[in-house]
């Protein structure tokens, strides 16, 4: 089901100027809520979910406006933009990653059918390869801790890069390619408590980046 606001709560996306400490409410709404704000390729647009759909919001402010995407399954707030521009990426409520034109029509299933669901978190700068999370489920119903994957973009067999009793998540790539940075509970002083990694994309070399209490 999709995320949505408690009773009294509002939900604003916001832009922040990283050099000048600029914060602006770009939109403000009682009714839905936004998550997941991406950037267009331009500039122009923020890529967003509410209420189990995308839409466009112009970063000018205004109303966001619906991408329409067919019979797609609801979505989570897992959704990545192409690097061409071009494309979304999106994790739905069926458990798969999906890609889709950014203007909207008909998605299209890019993982398999498998006891393991998808949470889609980047794109290697060259649009060719998809990390994620997956999850997956033994035959007696027990969740196995979230390992780190990635896959070809259009498709194909899955390559598992971590296989630890930790939860590791939130796999994105560094702009050169040439890493995957992820969180992982594998350097916890108590659970739930999780550091900064990073890896080769081919799994290898992994290093702790960060070490404190926080």
């Amino acid at each position: 089901m999709p995320r949505t606001l408690a009773a009294g709560q509002r939900c604003r996306v916001r832009v922040l100027d990283v050099d000048t400490g600029e914060d602006r409410v770009v939109h403000e709404s009682d009714r839905v809520l936004y998550e997941a704000p991406n950037w267009t390729a331009d500039g122009r647009w923020l890529i967003i979910n509410g209420d189990g759909h995308l839409f466009r919001l112009a970063v000018s402010g205004g109303e966001p406006q619906r991408i329409e995407l067919g019979d797609l399954p609801a979505l989570n707030n897992d959704h990545v933009l192409s690097p061409d521009g071009h494309h979304i990426y999106l994790s739905a409520d069926d458990g798969h990653i999906h890609r889709a034109p950014l203007t909207g029509g008909p998605a299209t299933r890019i993982t398999h059918d498998e006891d393991r669901l998808h949470f889609l978190h980047g794109v290697s700068p060259d649009g060719a390869t998809l990390a994620y999370v997956g999850v997956e489920r033994l035959a007696d119903g027990t969740w196995l801790p979230p390992n780190v994957f990635v896959l070809p973009s259009r498709g194909g067999p899955a390559t598992q890069l971590t296989d630890d009793e930790h939860p590791d998540d939130g796999a994105e790539y560094s702009p050169d390619g040439r890493w995957i940075y992820f969180n992982s509970e594998r350097g916890r002083t108590r659970p739930g408590h999780a550091q900064l990694f990073r890896m080769r994309p081919d799994g290898g070399g992994v290093e702790q980046l960060t070490d404190d209490e926080r």
